[in-house]
């Protein structure tokens, strides 16, 4: 692979902007495409990190440019401009992972950067008084349950009930949105990089959280059941935030006993699905996590059979 950046030229460099320009040229065939958003920052890093500084700098510019060129044809510039907020976050990852920050520091650094471009996007929504991001997706939250239930009495109190209760958590859902979005980009990243041994992580599997966070969940879980409010709403939108983080703990526990046990790709296919596809999987899955703090299962593994 050419790090250089000279003046020869690679299959490599040419399906470059192309691969990154696809998460954003995509969405514009359609609002059902924009979750490919989200794969932005893992085609920008992942192309950086790969082709090297100037090589990778030049592949997102003509990427950018194409698809701005696109969108502009096809009057889809304002959903190609918030796919373009992607883009630094694709370059944050990539600095940390040539400087070989450990995967809990990078995903800060990411988290903390669309923290910051929300808030951006809230004042500017608030300045100009347009709708904020978070009372667009509020909104479309609320209007969608209410449709459902119209002509049902029965389905309509049920799905009241429901509106309330995502009334009452929506911090809690916007804050996993964020994790998940790093989340998803971390992990494809690390599986990609792997391969040509470039990822600065040694296995995801073993990753934890700080111990000293079963005491933040249990604070949480108090103030739930003291049902005092707004003590009650904090306690609910730190349980499910918690669960969140405890549920990733736990998925790379049993992605290590997996590994561990030397089950078969197909097999460990089905119980990846058996798990994400129902809600008490991924409950069960966030009391492993959190058990992982007191037991240490994949600690004892790694002493007693070091070779394993």
């Amino acid at each position: 692979m050419n790090h250089g950046g000279g003046a020869s030229f690679s299959p490599e460099r040419l399906k470059a902007p192309l691969l990154i320009a696809a998460p954003l040229l995509l969405p514009l065939w359609g609002p059902g495409l924009s979750w490919l958003h989200a794969l932005v920052p893992l085609a920008v890093a992942y192309h950086l990190v790969i082709l090297g500084g100037r090589q990778g700098n030049g592949a997102v510019v003509k990427a950018l440019l194409l698809a701005g060129l696109v969108a502009l044809l096809s009057g889809e510039l304002l959903l190609y401009l918030f796919g373009l907020t992607m883009v630094p976050l694709g370059y944050i990852l990539a600095h940390a992972i040539q400087r070989r920050d450990s995967a809990t520091w990078t995903g800060l650094k990411g988290l903390a950067y669309l923290v910051v471009l929300w808030l951006l996007l809230g004042a500017y929504a608030g300045m100009s008084g347009a709708p904020s991001p978070l009372q667009m997706v509020h909104e479309s939250i609320d209007h969608a349950l209410t449709a459902g239930g119209l002509g049902e009495p029965e389905l309509a109190a049920a799905l009241e009930g429901l509106r309330d209760f995502v009334n009452r958590v929506w911090p809690a859902l916007f804050a996993i949105s964020l994790i998940g979005l790093i989340w998803l980009n971390l992990l494809t990243s690390h599986w990609l990089l792997r391969r040509k041994e470039l990822s600065p992580w040694p296995d995801l599997r073993l990753w934890r959280m700080p111990d000293h966070f079963v005491a933040v969940a249990a604070l949480a879980l108090l103030f739930l059941l003291l049902r005092i409010e707004p003590l009650a709403t904090i306690g609910l939108n730190g349980v499910l935030l918690m669960g969140i983080l405890y549920f990733m703990q736990g998925l790379g526990v049993m992605s290590y006993l997996m590994a561990y046990w030397n089950l078969p790709p197909l097999l460990r296919g089905v119980c990846y699905a058996l798990v994400l596809l129902q809600g008490y999987g991924m409950m069960l899955l966030a009391l492993l996590g959190m058990a992982e703090v007191r037991l240490n299962l994949r600690r004892r593994l790694q002493l007693k059979y070091p070779s394993a």
